[in-house]
């Protein structure tokens, strides 16, 4: 049996269940691939994702020829996380409406280090461990290096 601890406003409830819900074994998704996110400028985005973060373009889908998505990736094979590009006409200056975009790191802070060198601000968030920047259009990415036990 798989148990939950859900703590909302009115306290702690534990919440159980005995069966796995969702679909078939067969058609249940393997992993989260990654986010997507809409760019108002979808060449400057992935210019800025390859040349700052050393992310490259897996694939790019077009539409009467001209690139709308690109998925960004580090090229470490399939089922790897990706990052999707999307170009939208509609999405209102600023940043997407979700948390964050996180990376894996194997060193958080040297990258962060060598950003600020390349004119991206940083901010520490755990030393060591966790650094925020943004995105040229302000969406933010965290840089994550699992604490050493």
């Amino acid at each position: 049996m798989r148990s939950w601890i859900i703590a909302g406003a009115a306290g702690v409830a534990l919440v159980a269940s005995s069966a796995v819900a969702g679909p078939p074994a067969e058609l249940r998704p393997a992993h989260v691939a990654g986010p997507g996110l809409y760019v108002a400028d979808l060449e400057a985005q992935r210019a800025w994702y390859t040349d700052k973060l050393g992310m490259s373009v897996t694939n790019t889908m077009k539409r009467d020829d001209k690139p709308f998505e690109y998925i960004m990736g580090f090229g470490d094979g399939a089922g790897a996380a990706i990052l999707a590009l999307a170009k939208s006409g509609q999405r209102p200056a600023g940043p997407n409406g979700f948390s964050r975009v996180i990376l894996a790191t194997p060193n958080a802070k040297g990258l962060a280090d060598w950003l600020k060198t390349q004119g991206v601000e940083s901010r520490e968030v755990i030393a060591g461990v966790a650094y925020f920047i943004r995105d040229p259009e302000g969406n933010p990415v965290e840089l994550y290096t699992p604490p050493k036990p």
